[in-house]
């Protein structure tokens, strides 16, 4: 399994399980569109999962929220088109995420369709229309902020210099930068 070497550190052990049920889920069910992306593949949600789930935990989530954010981690660049700005591909990915619940009947969670539908937007727009969601609400804007953080705290795909830190949202990813490098570099390592 990916990371199954940092899963396996005891600052973890709270975050496995939800972690390898989202991975699978995700290896198994979801279908990417740029399958052989150089920069948003299957590896970086995982990673984008990963730093979700830690951020999450370490904001005291309960099983849910962090669940709205292990469905919009795995869903939010399946439906690219490009390995570019390609805005739109988050309403893509949120309209194939609502899809997919009702093909499968599962669960659809409102959130985490929001989460998904703006993550490629700027947070004026995305805060917005989040807060104006009479279903979301207040901690709805909590889970955008934190897997926007997630997202971005994996830009070191992109260069030494794609993460801009004065653009995190949350103290929680502010401390995670050093560890988002390192994990960037074990996943390289491992897909070697």
């Amino acid at each position: 399994m990916f990371l199954e070497n940092i899963l396996d550190d005891p600052n973890f052990k709270l975050i496995k399980k939800p972690y390898e049920r989202w991975y699978q889920y995700m290896e198994k069910n979801v279908e990417f569109w740029l399958p052989d992306s150089e920069w948003h593949t299957k590896t970086h949600c995982a990673r984008v999962l990963l730093l979700a789930l830690l951020i999450g935990h370490q904001k005291g989530l309960n099983d849910k929220e962090r669940d709205a954010l292990g469905m919009a981690a795995i869903f939010h660049d399946s439906r690219r088109l490009n390995d570019g700005i390609d805005k739109g591909h988050g309403k893509r990915a949120a309209e194939y995420y609502k899809h997919y619940c009702r093909e499968h009947n599962l669960l659809y969670d409102a959130q985490t369709y929001y989460i998904t539908y703006y993550h490629d937007q700027d947070d004026s727009l995305g805060l917005s229309m989040i807060g104006k969601s009479p279903t979301i609400g207040e901690r709805g804007v909590l889970l955008y902020q934190i897997f926007k953080d997630a997202d971005a705290l994996d830009r070191f795909r992109l260069g030494p210099d794609a993460l801009d830190i004065n653009m995190l949202r949350t103290d929680e990813a502010h401390k995670l930068v050093d560890f988002a490098k390192d994990l960037l570099q074990k996943s390289s390592d491992m897909n070697s």
